[in-house]
């Protein structure tokens, strides 16, 4: 059976059934074309060094929608359910279960599978476009704690969140924004060297940019401070 389906009003894709075309819908699934690596950390998968990638690959042409990934054996297979709208995306494929957020450069949210629910990050592969020219820059700000590159961040009760961070890291490039439990480093750690230090622990407001898998911060606050 064919992962090819007309577009209807939200983005659906299923093994036997297709929807009439609405072009909101297209101009919708414009926003996500192209091949995305999706990441999810499991440090009890210690064979891949707790890290499982798979590509995600969405073409839109000709008024129809082509969405497929990767199986383990690395070829493209079509996924069993495909949802996007307003920036929110759903995918089945197999036994797991996608649900990941658009965020300008990057997907973002859980993996489900029959035995676990991870965080999952999506970067898209850089080179590969479908539509147009290359996306312009995409401003965000998001709210998160500052915890560490394993993902780990302080104990909600801990009395001390900064000092429980600091305590575990050599230098401020063991630091990482723990957006949905998935750890994202930045771009240009030296130049807020002294913000991230000061906030390490802390839940804070970055804006900023994606740049392949790492943000390029702009501005960094403390998330009770609002923008300076």
């Amino acid at each position: 059976m064919s992962g090819s389906v007309r577009l209807g009003v939200a983005v659906v894709l299923a093994w036997v059934s297709a929807v009439s075309i609405s072009q909101n819908a297209v101009a919708q699934s414009t926003d996500v074309a192209g091949i995305w690596n999706l990441e999810t950390r499991n440090l009890a998968m210690r064979a891949t060094g707790g890290v499982r990638n798979v590509l995600l690959r969405i073409q839109a042409t000709g008024g129809e929608l082509q969405v497929q990934m990767t199986s383990p054996r690395s070829t493209f297979l079509d996924v069993q359910d495909f949802r996007y709208e307003d920036g929110a995306m759903f995918v089945v494929f197999g036994a797991y279960e996608y649900s990941m957020d658009f965020d300008g450069g990057a997907l973002i949210g859980t993996m489900t599978s029959p035995v676990d629910t991870l965080s999952v990050l999506g970067t898209r592969q850089a080179g590969t476009m479908y539509v147009g020219d290359e996306p312009e820059v995409f401003h965000s700000t998001r709210t998160a704690v500052l915890g560490l590159q394993s993902g780990l961040a302080p104990p909600d009760d801990e009395p001390d969140p900064a000092g429980w961070v600091k305590a575990r890291i050599n230098s401020v490039e063991d630091l990482a924004f723990i957006v949905r439990g998935h750890p994202v480093s930045f771009t240009n750690t030296e130049e807020y060297e002294d913000d991230l230090l000061a906030y390490a622990g802390l839940r804070v407001s970055i804006t900023g940019f994606w740049v392949s898998e790492r943000i390029e911060i702009e501005e960094i606050v403390l998330a009770s401070e609002g923008r300076r």
